[in-house]
């Protein structure tokens, strides 16, 4: 048998094990003397809280492993905020799409497509935005448009403003509306278009607010549950050179955009210090992978991506019991 025929089938296989209602009601967690343990929430009671979504291109595979878990076990948040690849897995979130962000990104991996140098070439864009929101992903799997439209979970969208600098939040749309504004807010600085919305041009919404804790803050949600795409310690570096000398051409005409990415690691590593400060002062509740697995922007390996998806279920499933503890302080 075709060997990419094997793939699809395995791959298929491991996505239906994955998605089959995967509770925690037998999960322990043993710490020290101490063994914590939750039965599964069984009713659909909103946690008043804030779920921040950090972005990642393909990396944000591990946060649909962790949202999985949560839609699998009836975890609503009143509020979720997202910005780029974290908003994408947020809109399947919402109307309770268990393991669409998944079967997408790792069944279409290899689709030139949907993504790569392919698409960078013809259309000027890495990524295919209309054949991901519209035909055939749309017809592949289909998006229960009124389910997310009368979800009583506010969810913003962060896109970055190339004129001013400065992070927009979009609230729920229609369809058309919705996947205009995720389109903005992923629009990868150098390898995505930049995208109009009412005359105004806007890019990427975490070149200018990468995790929105601080949104999160000011709209009073006090309690935080933040989903990471890096591991403990894994910071952002500086732009090389000629990424740095290309985006001055490419933005010439939005210098705030270029001043944005000059200073971006050090925007992104300033915020970790803050989630990490949080988390140890109990102020948030922070999810992220508790092993290291190279990911890349434009990811093709299926086999990486399936990694990184069940790593995102097993820290979900075991952080459960304390995710709890904390919310229920």
């Amino acid at each position: 048998m075709n060997k990419k025929i094997v793939l699809g089938i395995n791959l298929i296989i491991a996505l239906f094990l994955a998605c089959a209602n995967h509770n925690y009601t037998d999960v322990k967690v043993i710490e020290g003397n101490k063994t914590l343990e939750i039965t599964k929430n069984t009713n659909s009671e909103m946690i008043n809280a804030a779920l921040v979504l950090e972005g990642g291109s393909l990396r944000s595979i591990y946060t649909s492993g962790v949202l999985d878990v949560f839609m699998e076990n009836n975890i609503e948040f009143s509020f979720v905020i997202g910005v780029s690849a974290g908003a994408l897995n947020a809109a399947n979130y919402i109307p309770k799409h268990i393991g669409r962000s998944a079967k997408i990104n790792i069944l279409h991996s290899n689709d030139s497509n949907y993504y790569g140098i392919k698409q960078f070439l013809f259309k000027g864009s890495a990524f295919n935005f209309n054949y991901l929101f519209y035909s055939p992903i749309k017809d592949l799997y289909p998006y229960d448009e009124n389910m997310f439209m009368t979800s009583k979970q506010r969810f913003l969208i962060g896109a970055t403003d190339c004129e001013t600098g400065k992070t927009v939040y979009f609230e729920k749309h229609n369809y058309k509306d919705l996947v205009q504004v995720l389109q903005a807010s992923s629009s990868i600085p150098l390898l995505c278009k930049t995208v109009n919305i009412d005359d105004k041009i806007y890019l990427d919404g975490s070149i200018s607010d990468p995790i929105g804790i601080r949104k999160a803050f000011s709209e009073g949600f006090d309690k935080q549950v933040i989903i990471l795409t890096k591991s403990f310690g894994n910071n952002k570096t500086a732009w090389t050179k000629f990424p740095r000398f290309l985006s001055r051409i490419r933005y010439r005409k939005y210098p705030e955009v270029i001043k944005l990415l000059d200073n971006y690691s050090t925007l992104y590593n300033s915020l970790m210090e803050e989630i990490n400060t949080m988390e140890n002062e109990n102020k948030a509740f922070v999810i992220r992978p508790s092993r290291e697995v190279k990911i890349k922007t434009i990811e093709r390996d299926a086999r990486r991506l399936i990694d990184f998806y069940f790593l995102g279920r097993e820290d979900a499933l075991k952080s459960l019991p304390k995710m709890y503890e904390y919310l229920n302080q």
